[in-house]
């Protein structure tokens, strides 16, 4: 019984140290911090939160709410293979820790010479039993532990330098999506901070910017026009954000991008930035319209980072508040078509758009309720559908000049044909597709804009997804005057967002 005096603790002290093993994993996550030009480990320094740290993203992959999310989005993405590894290479490791614990409760309760529950088997059996569990501790389970050692790190350094910060911008940008309903506090900039950038200048300069621009950032006007927006830039912004966001401009393409910029102050703040065209009349890009949110103001500390990361994305789709309308007669308009009389009928559902007195401009205020509620599919289109719904018009005449190709399908407006589009004054416009604009509405947005001011206003339009129930859209919309280096405004961006259920 002597040779058979051995302690498994012993033996797993004198194997290869399994976390040393796994910890080449946080090694392979700070090599991709230098390819991506971001110092993971240095980042808190900055006084940004950093979501891509070598912690966090271990946190990430090993979290299983986080995990999950990432996971899903892999899966949409059409590259889950990678995480779908990492989650049978996890339960195997945890598969292994369990072999041991259990291999140590034998030998401990059953096999050694202190088992209080010896077996009633031979000696040269228990000998044996033993024998075989010291080779399997020492030799065989550092072994099986080794197997996917490899290829974890490579999988993990896709996920880091390719999937995970797509993920992070998503999330990012559903978080955002979901705080404009809950306070302009929430996000600094949030609807009311955009800039317009000509490309006909050299650099594509900043060449009108609003108030919100000027407050997020803590430029002045002066600083900021004429000037290119990377100004804003600085030493761990991750220039791939940077190329890929010059591509879309260079190829007149929509853009989200996260970036980190940097106030004048020298604070950093991550950025989730909007960029799309503005095409006139004869489809030429005339300026780029930037939107920005702070989400800074926000994300503080490592749990503020894995609550945005953690974001569900169950929900129910196309779960919007379409607004029904009340019993009218029979339209004496003469018009035939089921199709197009039902969308005038939507049209003639008269309620006043209202404009709350004690309601702080800008789309955070209400916006999207519920926004949690939304499936996965329409998450990765929020940003899209609060930002790229909108309308630029010309400040003297408050005519439109320049849309979105998101609010013309919202509105199913073709804007070669229809001549009550563009150059056309605004309010006029809205009549077309909403209940009765009151002479209070519209006066209170006059007045605001002719002071230089933002506004926000409910309205309900009848637009393509109300025609299926013949009702009205409800919609936020937020409007932005845009400024020269002077502080004259020349332009106004329109913005709608809609409301979502409870």
């Amino acid at each position: 019984m002597g040779e058979t005096n051995y302690n498994l603790k012993d033996w797993q002290e004198a194997a290869p140290d399994k976390e040393h093993d796994r910890s080449s994993h946080n090694d392979a996550a700070s090599m991709t911090s230098t390819q991506r030009n971001i110092p993971l480990s240095g980042m808190m320094g900055t006084g940004a939160a950093d979501f891509f740290s070598p912690e966090i993203f271990q946190i990430v992959l090993h979290n299983p709410t986080t995990s999950h999310q990432l996971l899903q989005y892999s899966q949409s993405r059409f590259c889950g293979e990678n995480m779908e590894f990492l989650e049978r290479v996890d339960r195997y490791n945890t598969l292994l820790d369990e072999l041991t614990k259990v291999m140590s409760e034998i030998y401990r309760n059953y096999t050694s010479v202190e088992a209080p529950r010896a077996l009633n088997i031979s000696q040269g059996l228990i000998k044996q039993i033993n024998m075989d569990i010291k080779t399997t501790t020492l030799n065989t389970l550092p072994a099986m532990e080794l197997i996917f050692s490899d290829s974890q790190v490579c999988v993990e350094n896709i996920l880091a330098t390719d999937i995970y910060p797509r993920f992070v911008k998503h999330q990012m940008t559903v978080s955002a999506e979901k705080a404009l309903s809950v306070g302009r506090q929430k996000y600094a900039g949030l609807g009311d901070c955009f800039c317009l950038t000509s490309p006909a200048k050299a650099d594509n300069p900043i060449v009108f910017a609003s108030d919100g621009f000027i407050k997020v950032t803590g430029y002045t006007r002066q600083d900021i026009i004429p000037r290119n927006c990377r100004f804003l830039q600085g030493k761990y912004t991750d220039q791939g954000a940077s190329r890929r966001l010059r591509e879309a401009i260079d190829a007149n393409q929509e853009s989200v991008e996260l970036l980190l910029n940097y106030r004048k102050t020298g604070e950093p703040f991550w950025n989730l930035l909007y960029v799309a065209p503005l095409f006139n009349a004869e489809g030429k890009v005339v300026f780029f319209l930037g939107g920005q949110i702070n989400c800074s103001t926000t994300i503080h500390s490592r749990s503020d980072i894995l609550r945005v990361l953690s974001m569900s994305d169950k929900a129910e789709e196309d779960n919007v508040n379409v607004e029904q309308p009340a019993p009218t007669a029979p339209s004496s308009s003469g018009r035939k078509g089921g199709f197009f009389s039902s969308f005038k009928r939507g049209r003639n559902n008269r309620q006043t758009p209202t404009i709350p007195e004690d309601r702080e401009a800008g789309m955070e205020n209400q916006l999207i309720n519920k926004i949690q509620k939304l499936n996965f599919k329409n998450q990765m289109k929020m940003f899209y559908t609060a930002y790229s719904k909108y309308l630029v018009l010309s400040y003297e005449k408050l005519a439109v000049e320049f849309f979105s190709t998101g609010v013309v399908d919202m509105l199913l407006v073709d804007p070669k044909t229809d001549t009550g589009f563009l150059g056309n004054d605004i309010f006029k416009v809205l009549a077309q597709y909403s209940p009765m604009l009151s002479k209070e509405f519209k006066n209170r947005i006059k007045t605001q804009l002719r002071q230089g001011r933002a506004v926000s206003a409910d309205i309900n339009l009848a637009t393509r997804r109300a025609i299926v129930t013949k009702g009205s859209e409800r919609f936020a919309t937020h409007w932005t005057p845009l400024k020269n280096e002077h502080a004259v405004v020349r332009y106004i961006v329109i913005t709608f967002a809609p409301y979502q259920q409870d």
